[in-house]
């Protein structure tokens, strides 16, 4: 999926794609992320309610790609500048059943405050 643009509401606006367990606040979850002032990220949370973890994936801004990859409870995050040389950003193992929820997700990282992004060539393999 390739995030084309995101409004800079803040340093931490992210745009991206999700893997969650829930739709519940605190479940687990891998996400791979792009904003406009603190570049990629790989983002997850391996146990429901627990912290979040950030691991960096370097410089970049929108228009950026971001992908995430399930193989079982193994989740890779890989970021592109153009969409067929990717680059990994991290793994990690988290244990999810077999039904989750995939989607683009997209926070303003500033309460009350809204965002807007872009997201296009947007597909599941």
């Amino acid at each position: 999926m390739r995030v084309a643009s995101l409004t800079n509401t803040d340093a931490w606006t992210k745009g991206g794609v999700m893997i969650r367990e829930t739709l519940s606040a605190g479940s687990k979850h891998a996400a791979m992320f792009v904003s406009p002032g603190k570049g990629l990220a790989f983002q997850r949370r391996v146990s429901t309610g627990g912290a979040t973890t950030s691991t960096g994936g370097g410089a970049g801004t929108a228009p950026f790609w971001v992908r995430i990859v399930r193989s079982g409870n193994t989740f890779s995050a890989y970021s592109s500048t153009n969409g067929s040389s990717w680059t990994l950003v991290g793994t990690e193992t988290i244990s999810m059943g077999s039904t989750v929820y995939v989607g683009m997700a997209l926070t303003s990282h500033r309460d009350g405050t809204l965002a807007t992004g872009t997201f296009t060539n947007v597909s599941t393999p």
